[in-house]
């Protein structure tokens, strides 16, 4: 797998303390303002890294609660498939399917998100990302050709999906 544009933010923040360590470490021939403005310059970039993982890892939790929600929904919104006619129903049944293993495979990437904080895991998120969209534009079109409370059921967790992508986006920091 090839890391997306998208990680590398989080690699650079999470790396600039590391590298400002060593600037600090390099400058034994500075004076002495000179070491302590690089020491700060290392406080500070150590702050910042730290700030954006604890902003990466609210939204992680915030993405994996919304995911049990999505999750939930999936079987409300199954069972008023009943009243479509059998290709209209075929057709939901797929979507609210491929909805539910999105979900499912949301919240696998988000446990491995709040696990570890590496690039493969949040490519996870992001295919996951992914994977949501192709199951929301399902539900769309399964929605066409349903009617009712089945046609509102779709729409709803088509809904509920885009918001769920909305969370993967920002839990993978982009």
């Amino acid at each position: 797998m090839t890391a997306r544009p998208h990680a590398r933010p989080l690699l650079v923040r999470a790396a600039a303390p590391v590298l400002a360590a060593g600037l600090a470490l390099g400058l034994t021939a500075c004076s002495d303002a000179d070491i302590d403005q690089a020491a700060q310059s290392a406080k500070d970039a150590r702050t910042a890294a730290e700030d954006a993982v604890g902003d990466l890892r609210a939204a992680v939790d915030e993405a994996r609660a919304h995911a049990e929600e999505v999750g939930a929904q999936v079987e409300e919104t199954r069972a008023k498939l009943d009243g479509l006619d059998e290709q209209a129903r075929t057709q939901a049944q797929s979507a609210v399917d491929e909805a539910e293993a999105a979900v499912t495979e949301a919240q696998s990437a988000l446990e491995a998100a709040q696990q570890d904080a590496s690039a493969e895991a949040q490519q996870r998120v992001a295919d996951a990302e992914q994977q949501v969209a192709d199951a929301r534009a399902q539900l769309e079109a399964a929605k066409a050709d349903a009617g009712g409370e089945a046609a509102d059921a779709l729409d709803s967790l088509a809904a509920e999906l885009g918001s769920l992508g909305d969370d993967l986006r920002a839990a993978t920091g982009s």
